[in-house]
C-alpha cells in the first residue's frame, strides 16, 4: 500500500502554482497526491521510484502466475498443493 505524508496531499490548483518546488521535492519514495474537488486524482512520483514500483508489480504478477502453474502441476500429479511437505514436492520434481 502506498503511504503518503498528509502534508504531501494538495489540490491541483495549489500544485500548479508550486510545480517547480514540488518537482524538486519529489525524490526517492516521496509522493505527492494531487486532489481535484477534494478527491485524490493523480500522483507526482520520482521516475526512478515509479520504475521500481512497476518492476515490483511485474515481479509480483510473475510470482503469482508461477505459483498458479506449479499448483496446477501438483494437482495434475494428484496432489493437494496446500498439504504437501517440502520433501514430497522435491520427490515430485525429481521424478518429473
Amino acid at each position: 500500500m502506498l503511504k503518503v505524508n498528509v502534508d504531501h496531499i494538495i489540490s491541483i490548483t495549489e500544485a500548479r502554482s508550486r510545480l517547480s518546488e514540488l518537482v524538486e521535492a519529489t525524490v526517492d519514495e516521496d509522493v505527492w497526491v494531487l486532489t481535484k474537488g477534494g478527491k485524490p486524482r493523480v500522483a507526482l512520483v520520482d521516475v526512478a521510484y515509479l520504475s521500481q514500483l512497476m518492476r515490483r508489480a511485474w515481479f509480483d504478477s510473475l510470482s503469482e502466475r508461477s505459483q498458479g502453474a506449479f499448483d496446477r502441476f501438483l494437482q495434475a500429479q494428484g496432489e493437494d498443493p496446500d498439504s504437501l511437505s517440502d520433501e514430497r514436492i522435491e520427490e515430485l520434481l525429481a521424478s518429473a
